[in-house]
């Protein structure tokens, strides 16, 4: 009789972890109870749980689930309704977390080493990527049980009796030297400690948008993501066996010493590497995004040219320009990759190196991915490289070198296409300064921005800032509310979702404590009516569902706050990209604020133009069309870009229909042809 997992016993042996003499043993006892080779170890004592897991996780460089840890996870009903589970049965693989903004589903299987199993719960729920961490077969087989058959039994005959000498949680474990970093979870996130050697790590994104056009579960409860997260127990590339922990500061001076060194045999690149590492470091920090984020980005800054030689080293901006600069660009991206294929670096950092020349549009490589899809390091990395390139080469593909606003502005042409727009606004304010003190604003409003998501505060940090107001950012409803009790702000921005409460629980005690009379605003990916409907009857002034735009978020406040110099700069010269606003929500700001003048649009070698008055729709031309089939024609237009020419010039016999009555027989218009 065939015995499944011998080849791992083998391995077993030659490694000396299990004595030749037990062999036979544990082949005798796989056969007489129809189980694996891994599993008849367990049941026989020879190796505990967490050790062989680990084993497996370092032979296949994943991860490993314990089984008290896959017994206590809460699965997201979605997920289970999209993986059958006769094809968790027949692949003895299980579904525990789905990252949507990414696409990137992530299982536990017996057998890491199947490509089936990536490929079939591909297949399954359209996932983009599939990561694959080990567990016990016996774990799977129990959770499939509880989960699609609602039989929590098998769990509780594997944890007891005889079965709990082979099962602990990986935290019970010995550490084995060299095998793998422990990750823990800190306000839902996944934290490195920082007395471990920094290796592989998936970038598990927290609470982000659908892409929409991307298929997604319903917005998950922070219990059941932080459940599903907290199943990635550890890493199990093994190094080697001295058991040396490296502080992750002195791990990346290391690698600046070592590329320093490589450059140095190259004028023309001398320090490249250290000045795209601090522009990174800025960015990371002006973000505030936390430290092992920042570190994973940059070690790809430090190691985002080893291996290329002296003509091929190429720029993001370089890919934008010039054809031949994205062929070369596309020869070479992989070079650090494949040079250091043997260091188990971060999968962050990896990430960050393979898609850098990935476009904020979609038109970019290796996979197309576009907006928030592509890693935020990448995002980092392709405007920070591209400026110190600008900036300090003057054999750029400029031909000179460009002071740094003048650097800026050219990395801006090309914010929404090329560039992360949110980046590149970052960029600006680090090396040029930001017009948050400019005289024109009359008003300097204190805005609170309460939100978990870096990234997301940041931009809306910037468009705030831009628009006059002093900003403070918190994390938390406990940290909040002590601002708040020492400080004055005239508007608070609050996600729903925080991460030692919720937003509902947030407004109450603001209403009953120090903020009685501070108008809040919800900007939250809490999207059900039920959610919208608690807000508002709790005083929320505003509830904005995310994705927006963060124009259209300062837009609002500046509503609510009744503040003109506000207003008028939000709506003066309002420009911008369709991708970036749509064309509903930059209408919706104009009558809000009852604005007048002439809003024109363009699309490629289309052109339109709506009229307003007081906020209203007075007129409207696109090409032969005039009046309100011109608007519709117009509401169809989602690439290209918008301006406002602000004037108060009369209009005679207007259209005559209500924006918002306009508004929504354009979308029953779209409703149709889409069907």
């Amino acid at each position: 009789m065939h015995v499944r997992g011998v080849a791992t016993l083998d391995r077993l042996v030659a490694d000396g972890r299990i004595a030749p003499s037990r062999y036979d043993e544990v082949v005798i006892h796989a056969q007489r109870t129809q189980s694996t080779a891994e599993e008849a170890i367990l049941q026989l004592g020879l190796l505990a749980e967490p050790d062989l897991l680990k084993y497996l996780a370092g032979l296949f460089k994943t991860r490993f689930v314990g089984s008290e840890k896959l017994a206590k996870a809460a699965v997201d009903p979605w997920l289970l309704g999209k993986v059958p589970k006769k094809l968790s049965k027949r692949l003895t693989a299980f579904p525990i977390l789905y990252d949507a903004r990414s696409r990137t589903l992530s299982v536990v299987a017996a057998d890491v080493s199947d490509d089936d199993v990536r490929q079939q719960m591909q297949f399954a729920t359209g996932a983009r990527d599939v990561k694959v961490y080990v567990a016990r077969e016996a774990a799977i087989r129990a959770a499939i049980a509880k989960h699609y058959e609602h039989n929590n039994g098998p769990f509780e005959m594997l944890l007891s009796g005889a079965s709990s000498r082979s099962v602990h949680s990986a935290q019970d474990a010995d550490p084995v030297p060299g095998w793998g970093q422990v990750f823990e979870e800190e306000d839902g996130r996944l934290i490195r400690q920082p007395e471990r050697v920094p290796i592989e790590r998936e970038q598990v994104a927290n609470d982000q948008e659908v892409e929409p056009e991307s298929e997604g579960p319903p917005e998950q409860t922070h219990a059941r993501a932080a459940s599903g997260r907290a199943l990635i127990e550890e890493l199990g590339a093994p190094s080697t066996d001295h058991g040396l922990s490296v502080d992750p500061k002195v791990y990346l001076e290391t690698i600046g010493v070592l590329v320093t060194l490589i450059e140095q045999l190259r004028q023309d690149r001398g320090g490249h590497s250290m000045r795209v590492t601090r522009v990174c470091q800025q960015l990371g920090q002006r973000i505030r995004l936390d430290e092992s984020q920042v570190h994973d980005i940059l070690i790809a800054a430090q190691l985002h040219d080893v291996g290329t030689s002296g003509g091929s080293q190429v720029t993001a901006f370089d890919a934008l320009r010039d054809p031949s600069k994205r062929d070369l660009a596309r020869r070479v991206y992989t070079a650090p990759m494949r040079l250091l294929e043997s260091v188990a670096l971060p999968v962050a950092a990896l990430d960050t190196l393979r898609h850098r020349f990935e476009r904020f549009d979609g038109q970019g490589f290796p996979e197309r991915l576009s907006g928030k899809a592509i890693p935020l390091g990448a995002r980092i990395l392709a405007v920070a490289e591209s400026y110190v390139d600008l900036t300090q080469n003057k054999l750029n593909t400029l031909g000179r070198r460009l002071a740094p606003e003048d650097a800026c502005e050219e990395l801006e042409r090309y914010k929404g296409t090329g560039f992360d727009p949110a980046v590149v606004d970052w960029l600006r304010q680090i090396v040029v300064g930001s017009n948050a003190g400019n005289p024109m604003f009359s008003a300097r409003h204190r805005a609170l921005i309460v939100d978990p998501d870096p990234e997301e505060t940041a931009v809306l940090e910037v468009q705030f800032t831009s628009q006059g107001y002093e900003v403070a950012i918190e994390r938390s409803v406990a940290d909040a509310l002590r601002v708040l009790n020492a400080e004055s702000y005239d508007v608070v921005i609050s996600e729903v979702r925080l991460s030692d409460g919720d937003g509902f629980d947030f407004l109450k005690r603001l209403r009953s404590g120090p903020g009685a009379r501070i108008p809040l605003m919800f900007v939250t990916h809490e999207r059900s009516q039920a959610s919208v409907n608690r807000g508002l009857e709790l005083g929320a002034s505003d509830y904005v569902v995310k994705p927006a735009s963060a124009a259209v978020v300062v837009a609002k406040a500046g509503r609510i706050l009744g503040d003109v110099p506000v207003q008028k700069a939000a709506t003066r010269g309002v420009s911008g990209s369709l991708q970036e606003m749509a064309l509903p929500d930059v209408i919706q700001i104009l009558a809000n604020g009852r604005k007048s003048g002439r809003l024109q649009v363009s699309s490629g070698p289309l052109h339109g133009e709506m009229v307003f008055q007081g906020g209203s729709i007075h007129d409207a031309s696109f090409g032969d069309l005039r009046g309100a089939e011109a608007v519709y024609a117009i509401l169809r237009l989602t690439e290209g870009d918008f301006a406002l020419e602000p004037e108060d010039t009369p209009v005679a016999d207007g259209i005559g229909i209500p924006t918002h009555h306009l508004l929504l027989e354009a979308m029953r218009r779209l409703d149709e042809e889409q069907r």
